[in-house]
């Protein structure tokens, strides 16, 4: 039963996750397995744990197949063995999660209540993941439930789930033994759900004020539904169709920026200054952010940048970014500069060079953040971002270009989306997404997704965006306080139950009972009475 019941919960956390959208079910999805481990050796909680996690990432990651095989050019079955290497490595967390839980709470004697949220929190914060997936992004939909990110960030909200799971469990436990509703820690959790949905009207409130008040400024995306592999075979074709509907759109509703997804066109540049060939973004008079791969002369050698650039109205370029977070054994093989043979033996892996500069773009008097591709699922990327460089300019917008084709038709463009809402609400600015083949999108900042485009459909979007003038966040300032605090508190916890089962260990073990005869009242009478 054990191990159906980790399964059990595995499935409900991918079924409750974006995507899916289950998004309830999130809120249940830890109590089977916080059941199976309940009375289990650490040990033997870390496999149920490992179980959950590799199912939960097994169906939650099932585009990885679709993947390896687009990115690596894997054959079908060793895609398929990437996935479950993939969700056996991820599933660590789940695994080292249900181990901390279970040896803390048996040694220390502390609550399940709140040892299973800390630890989970800590978990997402501080363990490596190709593809972090926090769980609290499930909730993206409701705006009164995240709002809180603002102060604790999304690994608030997960903790928040997490927490949830957990009363759960110990209510339905504390009926199972002893058939009574344990009525502090009902109230508890009804006195915090109702906290966090009245702070989540009233920042609702006060942000859609601020953001009528601000400026706008109307953006285009483009969405010309081509995949990745065009990029290569059809070049020349790609780019007409971004230059026609780029044409179309600024005739019909005259934007102030258009926004092309990531790396459409190639781009090779002595420096960082120069000027686009007349035509080559569609001769619409309006300024564009486009992604290119960057060819830049530096340091005597030609290197490679998945880059934005800003270019104006003339096609003169004003600004540019260059990704920072590349995508391992897709746009670089680690320890590839040290060992260039690796690049060799790996023919289909780009080799880009990591961005260096944090600054904003300046687009009148504006400043633009701008990211590309999965940057904008790293909480710590973005935020760094948002600091506004070495001035300390605190951008007015966020803009994402991104590439999701690599994906297929999957649930991995709407997990994409909405993890990227969160930084909106960890920022309070709004967010701009432009891919090739879905989802774009304009967020507003209050992570509410006000408008997107489908997955694989070619069309534009026109959207005018508030730009936000306020300063920093709770969230800006201090960033993931919050996993911190709860890796802090998962260590100490971890710390004393060892110690605990380590001075246990040392007690001289003996046959014969220490408790005196005449105290132990399971001793028989007659066997009392001899001694």
């Amino acid at each position: 039963m054990p191990w159906i019941a980790a399964i059990t919960g595995g499935v409900l956390v991918f079924l409750g996750y974006a995507g899916f959208d289950q998004f309830y079910l999130e809120w249940i999805c830890l109590v089977p397995v916080l059941w199976a481990i309940r009375d289990q050796r650490p040990g033997r909680a870390f496999r149920i744990g490992w179980l959950a996690g590799i199912a939960m990432n097994c169906g939650g990651f099932y585009w990885a197949i679709q993947m390896f095989r687009q990115f690596a050019g894997a054959p079908w079955p060793l895609a398929a063995s990437g996935l479950l290497l993939l969700a056996a490595a991820n599933g660590v967390l789940f695994a080292v999660w249900a181990w901390a839980t279970r040896l803390i709470t048996r040694d220390t004697g502390w609550g399940v209540v709140w040892v299973s949220p800390v630890v989970w929190t800590a978990l997402e914060k501080f363990w490596p993941e190709l593809f972090p997936n926090y769980l609290g992004a499930s909730q993206y939909q409701l705006s009164l439930l995240t709002q809180i990110a603002d102060s604790a960030g999304i690994l608030g909200v997960t903790f928040l789930v997490v927490y949830i799971n957990s009363t759960l469990f110990a209510v339905f436990q504390e009926w199972g033994r002893n058939r009574r509703l344990a009525c502090l820690l009902t109230a508890i959790l009804a006195a915090v759900l109702v906290s966090v949905l009245t702070y989540g009207k009233v920042r609702i409130r006060s942000v859609d004020r601020q953001a009528a008040a601000a400026d706008k400024l109307a953006i285009g995306l483009v969405q010309a539904n081509r995949g990745a592999g065009d990029k290569s075979l059809y070049p020349e074709s790609l780019l007409s169709d971004h230059r026609e509907m780029s044409r179309t759109l600024a005739a019909n509703n005259r934007p102030d920026l258009i926004v092309w997804p990531e790396s459409v066109l190639r781009v090779r540049m002595m420096s960082r200054h120069g000027n686009m060939i007349p035509g080559e973004l569609g001769d619409t008079r309006t300024p564009t952010l486009f992604g290119a791969v960057l060819h830049i002369g530096q340091d005597s050698e030609d290197r490679v940048y998945n880059s934005a650039l800003l270019a104006d109205d003339g096609g003169r370029i004003v600004g540019t970014y260059d990704k920072m977070v590349l995508v391992p054994l897709g746009e670089y093989i680690p320890f590839g500069e040290t060992f260039p043979g690796l690049y060799a033996l790996a023919p289909s892996v780009g080799r880009f060079w990591p961005g260096e500069s944090l600054e904003p773009l300046q687009f009148g008097k504006y400043l633009l953040s701008v990211d590309i591709c999965y940057e904008d699922i790293f909480p710590g990327q973005i935020r760094s971002l948002m600091a506004g460089g070495l001035a300390r300019r605190i951008p007015d917008v966020m803009i994402n270009l991104s590439n999701d084709s690599w994906y297929g038709k999957s649930t991995e463009p709407v997990e994409h989306l909405a993890l990227a809402s969160f930084r909106s609400i960890e920022h309070r600015r709004s967010l701009v997404r432009s891919t090739n083949t879905g989802i774009s999108a304009f967020v507003d900042p209050v992570g509410r997704i006000v408008a997107r485009s489908g997955i694989w459909t070619r069309e534009t979007l026109v959207g005018r965006v508030a730009m936000m003038k306020q300063g920093p966040t709770v969230y800006a300032l201090l960033g993931d306080w919050v996993g911190w605090v709860c890796a802090l508190i998962s260590l100490a916890g971890i710390g004393r139950a060892l110690l605990v089962s380590a001075r246990t260990g040392k007690l001289p073990k003996s046959p014969v009972k220490t408790t005196s005869p005449r105290h132990d009242k399971h001793a028989e009478p007659g066997r009392r009475r001899r001694r």
